[in-house]
């Protein structure tokens, strides 16, 4: 693997550590498991809780000086300049459901830009990581190797599969019919699909959580993606403003011209 920053080679081999411990915890605890409904109507189960709990724990360890935004929890007071921007299960409702299709998410942002992420999708046996910039990775049953896109120009849009996210998709995908449709469920797992030759653009046009965001545009980026938000913008994360307006995704040159399309009234 490429020689790391010395300042972000800690803190990505402490991110993998965390997030493939707290996957693993995850994964032994997903049958038969249960969900209770939080303030905002989503899900949380135990095994959240407890990947939550084991990602705190490390990063607090490590870096004790940095802030943490998770979903699981309330944001900590403060304006730090590095800050870790974790979701122990991206996915919640398909882990709770017994499915495949959920990650665990750690990013670093400083100074409200995102320098490394990584996406550990355990029922999948696989792990991604990147720092943009340098280069993206993947650790598999095959090893370790540089993490390079398996396909562009496929015209493949992958979108959300939830019900509440119906309506926009359809919206989206009218303006561009030529794409075919894949619906997935966490943001991890659609960039897991895209760099694997499934799908080459991934649009969410409303309000989305920076902790589901963070980790995935990372790694996507690292591995030579292009990740705006739907104005065509350079992804920020402020500490203290964790929606985002929405997000896209491509490994397609032709991105402006698609954001034109789905973006004219």
């Amino acid at each position: 693997m490429t020689d790391l920053p010395p300042d972000l080679a800690r803190e990505l081999a402490i991110a993998r550590q965390a997030a493939a411990e707290a996957g693993a915890t995850a994964l032994g605890m997903q049958a038969g498991i249960g969900s209770e409904a939080k303030a905002d109507g989503s899900p949380v189960t135990p095994g959240d809780l407890a990947a939550d709990a084991i990602l705190k724990h490390h990063l607090g360890l490590h870096f004790p000086e940095d802030g943490i935004l998770s979903e699981e929890t309330a944001p900590e007071a403060g304006e730090p300049r590095r800050w870790w921007i974790i979701d122990p299960i991206d996915g919640t409702r398909e882990y709770a459901a017994g499915g495949r299709e959920w990650c665990v998410q750690v990013a670093l942002a400083v100074n409200g830009v995102a320098v490394l992420g990584v996406l550990d999708l355990p029922v999948f046996g696989v792990q991604l990581w990147g720092i943009p910039g340098l280069g993206a990775w993947i650790a598999d049953a095959n090893g370790i190797r540089p993490l390079e896109p398996a396909g562009r120009n496929l015209q493949v849009l992958i979108g959300s599969g939830s019900r509440r996210n119906a309506e926009s998709l359809a919206h989206l995908h009218a303006r561009i019919p030529e794409f075919g449709l894949l619906h997935g469920h966490s943001v991890g797992v659609k960039v897991h699909r895209m760099l694997a030759g499934e799908a080459d653009l991934y649009l969410h046009f409303r309000p989305i959580h920076a902790w589901d965001v963070a980790a995935p545009a990372a790694v996507l980026e690292a591995a030579g993606g292009i990740v705006v938000d739907p104005r065509g913008q350079p992804l920020r994360y402020p500490h203290r403003r964790p929606t985002m307006d929405g997000l896209a995704f491509t490994l397609r040159p032709d991105l402006p011209e698609i954001l034109g399309r789905v973006s004219a009234p």
